[in-house]
């Protein structure tokens, strides 16, 4: 890791990285009874998953200009602001349409935050070291999607579910006053105008493949996640407590595939690794495929098609990440914005249709993920040949 970046920097940038799938994840458990609550299907909450994750991507494209000009800090600390106010709003919602619109308010907050993490990585590090330094905020982060779902179940039960954006709200508080306190201030800085800049950062042909790998495989992350609660409590009858010890699994899996990545790194380039954990999660994919085929009832036989799928991910996004970034220096914040809208544009689209298609059945929800996956897969493969980076065993790269 590079020096310039203090420890209780990183902790800080894994912090508001979580943010966001602590809101997402922490309140699966209580979408049947918000459902009930609201008088909706449990569809209509479902997809506000999907609606987050398009405020996300919105929230990014407002965030990363303005953390170029203005700095990193004073934007993540306005974003988180917003983020905890919505947060109180939702707990306060009295109809569908109601949390619907304070959950895209939510989530703008939330991009308007988390843009600027990225880009505060690539402004200090490069190459393998960027892509650890991506590979330990995740792991750090992944403390909330590991706990999210229990605490929210427990929340639920003992104060209602209305708490649980109540708490959401208020760690965004103390993360936004940590923040200005360990942020490095900045001066504005004088950089060429944004549409340009975006133009750029599209038409970069050695960086495109990368962003297309990225938004599938987190597609494929996104989709389960949607549609999770549907696939194990409504398809395969689980207890919500059952629901959240099988979601650990999948973080633990993230977990292990991470560390695995980080040492790998230290041999090998982020970009030949990128391909070899996409099929990782080609093959998980492939294993929910059979599941459906050979036997369509067995919950353990789809727990392992999610698991090695989701895992992989742990691999995935922090090699994309740092591929991508590479080919840009200056205005790091619009790279990182452009990147994560089309990503969160992607996977909101993709699992958003998951969930209006899985009425009675998780043929969308493991067709949609295979077919991700694959696109995943060709976007790095063309983006390594384009970049002159060739696949070769493991052990025989130096």
């Amino acid at each position: 890791m590079n020096n310039s970046i203090s420890r209780s920097l990183v902790v800080l940038l894994a912090a508001v990285f979580a943010m966001t799938p602590f809101a997402i994840d922490s309140y699966l458990p209580a979408i049947p009874i918000i459902a009930n609550e609201l008088n909706v299907d449990t569809a209509m909450i479902s997809i506000t998953v999907s609606i987050y994750v398009f405020g996300l991507a919105i929230g990014q494209l407002i965030g990363g200009p303005l953390s170029d000009k203005f700095g990193r800090m004073k934007v993540m600390v306005a974003g988180l602001v917003l983020f905890a106010f919505c947060s109180l709003m939702l707990a306060l919602s009295a109809s569908v349409h109601s949390f619907w619109f304070w959950r895209i308010l939510q989530s703008l907050g939330g991009g308007i935050a988390v843009v600027g993490v990225p880009a505060m990585i690539r402004d200090n590090t490069e190459g393998r070291e960027s892509a650890k330094l991506f590979a330990l905020i995740a792991l750090i982060s992944m403390i909330a999607p590991s706990i999210a779902p229990s605490v929210g179940t427990a929340i639920m039960n003992l104060l209602g579910w209305h708490w649980i954006f109540i708490i959401s709200g208020i760690l965004a508080l103390v993360v936004a006053f940590i923040a200005r306190r360990v942020l490095p201030k900045a001066k504005k800085r004088a950089s060429p105008t944004t549409p340009v800049r975006y133009k750029h950062v599209f038409t970069e042909s050695k960086a495109l493949g990368y962003m297309v790998s990225q938004s599938f495989s987190f597609s494929v992350l996104m989709t389960f996640i949607a549609n999770g609660a549907f696939a194990y409590m409504i398809h395969f009858g689980v207890t919500p407590e059952m629901f959240s010890a099988l979601f650990l699994v999948n973080v633990i899996g993230v977990a292990i595939v991470n560390r695995i990545n980080s040492f790998l790194l230290s041999h090998h380039s982020p970009e030949t690794l990128l391909v070899k954990f996409i099929s990782l999660q080609v093959l998980g994919t492939t294993l929910l495929i059979s599941s459906q085929l050979i036997a369509p009832n067995n919950l353990w036989f789809a727990v392992v098609g999610f698991v090695v799928s989701i895992s992989a991910n742990g691999g995935i996004m922090a090699n994309s990440n740092a591929s991508f970034l590479k080919h840009f220096g200056q205005g790091a914040g619009v790279a990182s914005a452009a990147l994560g809208a089309t990503q969160f544009f992607t996977a909101a689209s993709i699992s958003a249709l998951a969930a209006l298609l899985s009425k009675d059945s998780l043929w969308p929800i493991v067709g949609i993920m295979f077919c991700a996956s694959l696109i995943s897969l060709f976007g790095a493969i063309k983006a390594n040949n384009h970049n002159g980076v060739y696949q070769m065993p493991l052990e025989s790269e130096t």
